[in-house]
């Protein structure tokens, strides 16, 4: 309990917040509250949730010769591309990928993944 306590607090900056919600959770949990049950493990479930949409993911070049392809780029050095913007347009242009799931990206689908719905870097 202590952990997932910390974990949903961890954000909060000010100490009298931190003390309020460490007692109200506290309270919640030592059962004399039991129609607050599912309201806390709702919170610790979207608190969950939220802490892995933070990590995040970086985008990849699918040319495997690529710089991006080995080591992924931050959304801010691609931008809005679709393309791979360092690959030179020859033939074929190269389309950037999720590095986490490799969803191809489309234009659609500007600052988050359409496979994974991770939050790009």
């Amino acid at each position: 309990m202590e952990m997932q306590c910390d974990l949903l607090i961890s954000n909060f900056k000010n100490t009298k917040t931190i003390a309020l919600m460490k007692g109200t959770i506290e309270h919640i949990s030592d059962g004399s509250s039991p129609h607050c049950g599912g309201a806390l493990k709702l919170g610790f479930k979207k608190a969950f949730e939220l802490k892995k949409q933070e990590r995040g993911v970086r985008l990849q070049c699918s040319n495997p010769s690529c710089e991006w392809n080995q080591s992924p780029a931050l959304y801010s050095s691609v931008g809005a591309n679709t393309y791979c913007p360092r690959c030179p347009v020859r033939r074929s242009r190269y389309y950037m990928l999720c590095a986490g799931c490799g969803t191809r990206r489309t234009s659609g689908y500007a600052e988050l993944c359409e496979g994974c719905g991770k939050r790009f870097l």
